[in-house]
């Protein structure tokens, strides 16, 4: 079964408190899978792919972490 998530939704999974910073800089990259005039969802395995591309932490080399 497919999981839909809005905007909210998608925000908190990547770790935004304001549904606007995933919108304002996020969303042309990764346009939602259904949408209306008002709503926007993305799949979970859309989401999940977000955040191993976007968020994950492969591309940190070991002198660069706090």
């Amino acid at each position: 079964m497919i999981k839909w998530l809005n905007l909210r939704e998608v925000a908190n999974e990547c770790g935004f408190k304001d549904p606007r910073t995933f919108r304002d800089n996020y969303m042309d990259q990764y346009p939602p899978d259904r949408t209306n005039k008002q709503l926007k969802w993305w799949k979970q395995t859309t989401v999940d792919r977000i955040k191993e591309v976007e968020f994950s932490d492969e591309h940190i080399t070991d002198d660069e972490g706090a």
